[in-house]
């Protein structure tokens, strides 16, 4: 049989490969065209599979269909090309110590001499172009090898820009899904108040989206009633999960309940629908403008801070467990009055942050920070100071604060 004109046959398929949107449909068509220019049995390309630990066949022709079958990546010949680097042309199969024959206990086909290379790019390989079986039990010769090696190198091109392509979509895919649950999540969040409004608050997601929420909101009778939460964990599932903890605590809280019985009803329900390890530490509450009490429960949060005209400082730490893990919990009150006085909320994105020499700010940090700034007499440029010393940090978690402003 002559032999193809190698440099018109690289040209070809580097053409062929270069044009194709279907990688998998290029690649059959260039497997077929190298069967006929090393006049083998059959000719197969494996593919990397890095989270399986496998090289994995992705195109196959001859015989018997093999697409799909995976190899260790450390076992065979096939992976000892993947590991080493190099080419192998093995004459007999039976007297080379790696053949693992696996493939052929599969399908009955009967390996007798091969040709393996890897598919190298800049990062390194990506898997294995392989012919098997000269006809004729002919043995290939260095013409066979350099030529498959030649050939391996626009597959290999090809393959690194398919799987480039496919990331970069679905990095758009992803980043789309992102802005949605980012627009969603801005949704929930309770627009500001203009005018002497007595709660403020500030919210600094970490990432595109996140685990922190607050709501506020006016009852019937005159109170306001507030929330704020803390999802554990990050991305997409901590983002759903907010929206669902944030949805359940605003219209529960819309009835009005104790805030004892506004937690114990959300938890319940989350109880219900949240897979095990889930949890939301939150705090829901009412403030009455009018004698200027407020009461509140808190499910796993940091302390309220209370600081009065003076700066005189009272912690009111945690007394009951976050929202999502026992059914039946409770969760007590606490209360205090703002006259004269401000009351802050933080998730642990506050207490988390770190200064330039990474010591964590802590409880403590976030009282000195926030006590240092109740000499400002316009809570909303409080809450800005406060804000602004928060970015001098570094903020590994999300961040919401709290105010309210007593009078």
């Amino acid at each position: 049989m002559q032999r193809p004109d190698p440099i018109a046959l690289i040209a070809e398929l580097s053409q062929a490969l270069a044009l194709s949107l279907d990688l998998g449909a290029t690649l059959r068509l260039a497997i077929g065209r190298i069967v006929d220019a090393l006049d083998v049995e059959a000719v197969s390309v494996f593919m990397i599979d890095p989270e399986a630990e496998v090289l994995r066949c992705l195109a196959a022709h001859g015989p018997v269909d093999i697409v799909g079958m995976s190899l260790p990546v450390d076992q065979g010949i096939v992976g000892r090309t993947f590991q080493t680097r190099q080419c192998q042309m093995v004459d007999d199969t039976a007297e080379d110590p790696d053949f693992t024959g696996a493939i052929d206990a599969v399908t009955g086909f009967r390996t007798r001499s091969m040709i393996s290379t890897p598919l190298l790019t800049a990062q390194g390989a990506i898997g294995v172009l392989q012919a098997v079986n000269k006809r004729g039990w002919q043995r290939f010769d260095l013409e066979d090898r350099d030529l498959l090696r030649a050939l391996a190198s626009p597959l290999a091109l090809a393959a690194a820009n398919a799987f480039m392509a496919r990331s970069l979509m679905e990095q758009t895919r992803i980043r789309r899904e992102l802005e949605l649950a980012r627009r969603m999540q801005r949704s929930l969040l309770p627009k500001r108040r203009r005018g002497d409004f007595p709660i403020l608050a500030l919210h600094r997601p970490a990432r595109e989206i996140s685990g922190d929420f607050y709501e506020y909101f006016d009852l019937p009778d005159g109170r306001i009633a507030f929330a704020m939460g803390d999802v554990a964990g990050k991305g997409l599932d901590a983002a759903f999960l907010m929206v669902r903890c944030a949805s359940l605590l605003r219209w529960t809280g819309k009835e009005g309940l104790p805030p004892s019985a506004w937690l114990a009803r959300v938890n319940r329900e989350l109880c219900e629908s949240m897979q095990g390890g889930s949890f939301v530490c939150a705090v829901a509450g009412l403030f009455d403008p009018e004698t200027q009490e407020v009461h509140w429960s808190n499910a796993g949060l940091p302390s309220l801070i209370r600081i009065d005209a003076d700066r005189q400082v009272q912690q009111f730490r945690a007394e009951g467990p976050p929202l999502g893990i026992l059914a039946d919990m409770d969760f007590p009150e606490q209360r205090c009055h703002l006259r004269h006085a401000s009351l802050y909320l933080f998730s642990d994105g506050v207490t988390d942050a770190r200064d330039a020499d990474g010591n964590m700010l802590g409880v403590d940090g976030a009282v000195t920070m926030i006590r240092n700034q109740q000499g400002i007499q316009r809570p909303q440029s409080r809450l800005r100071r406060i804000a602004s010393e928060l970015r001098r940090l570094q903020l590994s978690d999300d961040t919401t604060l709290m105010l309210i402003e007593g009078s």
